[in-house]
């Protein structure tokens, strides 16, 4: 194992290409900018079920550039998924980051993993692009996957690009493999795996043998199917809901003349409220039932709370005006925290295989233990409650936790050198 680290020390120190020892430039970069990028094709449009299974089916083929322009136009089209989708996504990249030394190592290593540590933290902190990127990725949760490409100078990581969805793609006769489509190679494009510490692959809940079959909005698809088009109806049916029948007649042996005009007549009365008849016609309002909404409200709904079930594992949080009680929901909002518990993991393992481990083999070399990225999660508690445990844990039971971490879980910020501070009840 060893022997394969050195390996790929070496092989990172000389990429040539991909680490020039001269400023980079774009002709080092893969994911440069492409006309094709901006294409659209408006897949929701008429969408039907054989469309859609279609687009799926496409998708499973390798080509999943029109299933991927289809969830952004779901996003856009149905305010409840993109506000579930943003609650979910927004509660991990919300979080602060940090980069810590792994406490798995030997004693003996102990040094060397503070040390890389230390040195990923300050380096990533120093990428401007870092924090999109992490919001980028992000996108995974809802798409299956999300792919980034590192951009290296001098072996130092100096930016990171968000690949377009619609760049993805996958060789019909190796579907495992994640592709990314370029100007060069505009068909099935470079494979992701064939450049070592190039790319950051994010696939939160990966399918075996299918890279594209992974994310929450494919699962989202039928019912932003079942909502787009009853909505649509529910537009029609409020439209005409409530507006009296307009019925015209006429005399036996009208011209057919007089009858058309007649009927040009009664369409023109829905907006135009006005007209002009013969003698030999009659006008008459047939007064409209008053059913209200039930046709369409009750699919509505159910659309609602199903999709916010699947994002957030529970319903209470965004229903609690129409159903359950404060408690409740309460206790609902811990199943999205253990969700959150899981995205964290997810993106933990992605930034530590795809980014500081290449960083810590390159400043390093191969025997220095990779450091670890995590988020700092503060867990919904009362502050008062959490202050008296802390100082029954310090002063009673000798405990010693982290300063920072309290004043952070405190929601305390911590003093500037020289900044007047309270202690003991007065200023200090």
């Amino acid at each position: 194992m060893a022997h394969v680290a050195s390996r790929l020390s070496t092989a990172l120190r000389s990429l040539g290409s991909l680490l020039p020892r001269r400023r980079t430039s774009d002709r080092s970069r893969v994911v440069r900018p492409w006309r094709e990028d901006a294409l659209r094709s408006y897949p929701t449009v008429g969408i039907t079920p054989a469309r859609m299974l279609a687009l799926l089916q496409a998708a499973d083929a390798g080509a999943p550039q029109a299933m991927y322009e289809l969830f952004g136009e779901m996003l856009q089209r149905w305010p409840r998924l993109a506000a579930v989708e943003a609650t979910r996504r927004l509660a991990l990249t919300g979080l602060d980051w940090e980069v810590v030394a792994d406490e798995r190592v030997p004693a003996a290593l102990g040094d060397d993993a503070r040390r890389a540590a230390e040195f990923c933290h300050e380096a990533l902190s120093r990428v401007d692009a870092f924090r999109g990127a992490l919001g980028f990725l992000a996108n995974a949760i809802g798409h299956g996957v999300a792919v980034a490409e590192l951009v290296w100078e001098d072996g130092r990581l100096v930016d990171i690009t968000p690949t377009p969805f619609a760049r993805l793609a996958a060789d019909p006769n190796e579907p495992w493999r994640v592709r990314v489509r370029t100007e060069e190679e505009q068909t099935w494009g470079v494979p992701v795996d064939a450049q070592p510490f190039k790319w950051i692959t994010h696939c939160p809940q990966p399918t075996p043998g299918r890279p594209f079959d992974g994310g929450l909005l494919r699962a989202s698809s039928l019912l932003f199917l079942a909502q787009n088009l009853s909505f649509k109806d529910w537009l029609i049916y409020s439209q005409i809901a409530g507006m009296p029948v307009r019925v015209g007649r006429f005399e036996p042996g009208t011209p057919e003349e007089d009858k058309r005009k007649l009927l040009e007549m009664l369409k023109a009365l829905g907006t135009d409220a006005v007209a002009i008849l013969a003698k030999n016609m009659e006008l008459q309002f047939v007064e409209a039932a008053r059913g209200g909404d039930k046709p369409y409200q009750p699919i509505q709904d159910y659309c609602n709370t199903e999709i916010t079930i699947l994002w957030l594992g529970q319903h209470l949080t965004t229903d609690i005006r129409n159903t359950g009680s404060r408690a409740a929901a309460e206790i609902h909002d811990r199943v999205r925290e253990d969700l959150l518990v899981d995205d964290m993991a997810d993106e933990a393992e992605t930034i530590r295989r795809d980014v500081l481990r290449p960083m810590t083999l390159a400043r390093f070399g191969a025997d220095t233990p990779t450091p670890r990225f995590r988020r700092a999660l503060i867990q919904s508690v009362d502050t008062k409650v959490l202050a008296d445990t802390l100082a029954v844990a310090v002063e009673k039971l000798g405990l010693r936790p982290s300063r920072r971490w309290a004043h952070r879980a405190l929601g305390i910020p911590e003093p500037s050198a020289g900044e007047p501070t309270l202690g003991g009840g007065t200023l200090s």
